[in-house]
């Protein structure tokens, strides 16, 4: 990889980006889109539509064009809203169908979003299989696309992560493109091999329906980043690009790094937590010097009892504080955190409804049922639904003093929309929940101001960029919390697409696989250097090195900013193997600083690993500083880039080092 890797926009990158998708703009007939009405197969808007064109300036660096037309015959009105981003080589697109007229419109099938073709030499297509609860997930690959080659792809289930993840690169010689698929639902996309470029088709993956007078549907979202030279710069841009545009902006300023801590007592997940344990948990970690930001209450909160009377955390769909355990609501712990200067984060499900909780009773009509399973969908599609939800949970966050609302979903919810649907409404309950779901979050937001919002499914099986525009995944698997060579593996992929999430400080290879039965040590807490860190402390114990614990989230705190805001370099290969290194580098070159971190796993044999540091200036200098020791050296770029970094470790430890360039 060059050592003089400049990760922000260039006039090459902006040129490129009108090369592949200016054409797809050029009028409403050229638009990247296709559909199939009344057995006619459909290329953007005809001109018998009458398209019309607007175009206006959103802000200083977002431009917005709409084309519209109608069906003059069947009332049928296409709307695609283009987004063209004047600071980083970024399209986007995503089109709306609606009936306008007074009768069902003749069937609509096989909808895409994206049916287009990037023009290029030898490409080769970079994917990643997603999140499915294994230490096989989140693993890259690389197919080559020659000419008649084809490479396809959709999610297990409805969850957009589930075996397969919406976020692509195609890379010809010298240039390419990075993609992502908005659409929290089961999407398809599909890749072709040319004899000089990609065909890619992207899209809802079933539709086949009948629009009634006054419905309206979306396509999934498509978005496309445009890039000039290496694959590691086109890292670097989609994460700037990201962190830019994408990254939640709590009370308007960007999510930083934060330290969360919870203790949820005896029991299953928060089914034994209760105010008073709570209070005296919150004033234990004070007690202990541990000022932690957000303090978490997950799944168990609310009444979850069982017909013997056991809480089972996962018996969903009565959304009030328990009063046994919580007479007075989660205020009083909401209130008790924010004098530490914390907020409160609390864990929701509400579109997994189980059998005899409120809404079972109250609003059966709500819910989507399917054949084999206890799961009740919350169906978001219903307008008069999502409107009950979306008070329902304004009312609880206000007034529990609830500041991070997170959203998990833990069954497939495919089945369910499928098995209620008609044969010319194929498709239909998917895209309607869709909308919904997100309409619900925007509300949250809207009418929560400060609220934030983290996106959990089984992990990270909903995160999709529709999804994270709106949130943040904490939470990105249910696999491996404590297995250092998995979690790092996927945190090699997740640092390429998603820069923010959390991460654990456990270490199961020290003793049981319980979340919080581990002992304290350095290691762990540099196998959970991630922008946000959970310290999986049970504060109930006194036996811990607590000052080794503090001395650390110090080392965290620093550096956590360049974590999330620097330019990441990978310098070991994808690998989940206890018997290898993991190092990479986090790089700020507008400010000249960064950091290398070195982790020699616990069976790796090699005593010493030396690599080739991104960013250096043969003519500057660069000061080192040990994370932990203090110690440190000054060493110039010339020699940097001519003799590597070396990390020696001893087996099963791990060193960081901080950099700042010096002339």
């Amino acid at each position: 990889m060059d050592t003089a890797i400049v990760p922000s926009t260039k006039p090459e990158d902006m040129a490129q980006s009108r090369a592949w998708t200016g054409g797809f703009f050029a009028s409403a007939t050229d638009l990247p889109i296709s559909f199939v009405l009344d057995g006619k197969a459909l290329k953007g808007i005809p001109v018998a539509w009458h398209p019309a064109v607007e175009r206006r300036r959103i802000d200083a660096n977002i431009c917005e064009t709409v084309f519209a037309g109608a069906d003059p015959r069947t009332g049928l009105k296409v709307r695609v809203e283009c987004t063209e981003y004047q600071d980083y080589p970024v399209v986007e697109w995503v089109a709306w169908f609606a009936n306008q007229g007074a009768e069902d419109t003749p069937v609509i099938r096989d909808i895409l979003a994206m049916d287009g073709v990037f023009a290029g030499p030898s490409p080769v297509l970079h994917h990643c299989n997603g999140d499915f609860y294994s230490e096989e997930g989140y693993t890259p690959s690389q197919t080559p696309l020659r000419a008649g080659d084809q490479a396809d792809f959709a999610p297990n289930g409805g969850r957009p992560c589930d075996g397969a993840f919406p976020y692509y690169r195609i890379e010809f010689e010298g240039c390419g493109l990075s993609m992502a698929v908005g659409w929290p639902a089961q999407w398809a996309a599909r890749f072709g091999g040319l004899a000089e470029g990609v065909q890619v088709r992207v899209g809802q993956e079933r539709t086949a329906l009948r629009l009634r007078p006054g419905e309206r549907i979306r396509t999934p979202r498509v978005t496309v980043l445009s890039w000039t030279g290496e694959v590691g710069r086109a890292v670097n841009l989609w994460r700037r690009w990201y962190l830019a545009h994408i990254l939640p902006r709590p009370k308007g300023q960007p999510l930083r790094p934060l330290l969360a801590c919870c203790c949820p007592d005896e029991g299953e997940e928060f089914t034994a937590a209760t105010e008073e344990n709570q209070l005296r948990y919150i004033e234990r970690f004070k007690q202990q010097g541990i000022p932690f930001d957000l303090w978490w209450i997950d799944a168990g909160w609310y009444p979850c009892y069982n017909k013997d009377r056991e809480r089972k955390w996962w018996i969903t769909g009565t959304w009030e504080p328990d009063p046994e355990r919580f007479p007075r609501g989660l205020k009083p712990v909401a209130d008790r955190a924010a004098r530490e200067g914390a907020d409160l984060l609390v864990w929701f499900e509400p579109e997994r409804i189980q059998p005899g909780t409120r809404l079972d009773v109250e609003r059966p009509e709500w819910l989507l049922r399917a054949k084999g399973s206890d799961n009740g969908l919350l169906n978001l599609g219903d307008p008069e639904c999502r409107r009950w939800l979306t008070d329902h949970l304004c009312r609880l966050i206000e007034d529990n003093g609830i500041r991070i609302y997170r959203q998990d979903h833990n069954f497939p919810p495919l089945e369910h929309w499928r098995q209620n649907e008609a044969g010319d409404r194929q498709g239909m309950n998917e895209n309607l929940h869709v909308q919904g779901y997100l309409q619900f979050w925007d509300d949250l937001l809207a009418r929560n101001p400060g609220l934030w919002i983290d996106s959990c499914s089984s992990g990270g099986r909903r995160n999709d960029l529709e999804t994270m525009r709106r949130s943040v995944p904490l939470h990105y698997t249910d696999y491996g919390y404590g297995d250092h060579p998995v979690k790092l593996a996927f945190h090699r992929t997740l640092y390429e697409w998603i820069p923010y999430f959390k991460e654990a400080t456990l270490s199961w290879d020290l003793g049981g696989r319980d979340k919080f039965d581990h002992q304290v040590d350095s290691y762990s807490y540099h196998c959970a250097l991630a922008p946000m860190l959970f310290a999986t402390l049970d504060i109930r114990r006194d036996d811990y090195d607590f000052a080794l614990v503090r001395k650390m989230i110090g080392v965290w705190r620093r550096a956590s900013d360049l974590i999330l805001h620097g330019d990441y370099y990978p310098h070991t290969p994808f690998h989940h193997r206890a018997q290898a290194w993991v190092a990479w580098q986090f790089d700020c070159p507008e400010r000249g600083c960064g950091l290398l971190q070195g982790i020699r796993l616990p069976e790796a044999p090699e005593e010493e690993i030396t690599i080739q540091p991104q960013g250096m200036h043969p003519d500057a200098s660069y000061r080192f500083e040990h994370a932990e020791t203090g110690e440190t050296r000054t060493v110039s770029g010339a020699g940097l880039i001519q003799g590597g970094f070396t990390f020696a470790l001893p087996i099963r430890s791990a060193a960081l080092w901080f950099y700042k360039e010096v002339r």
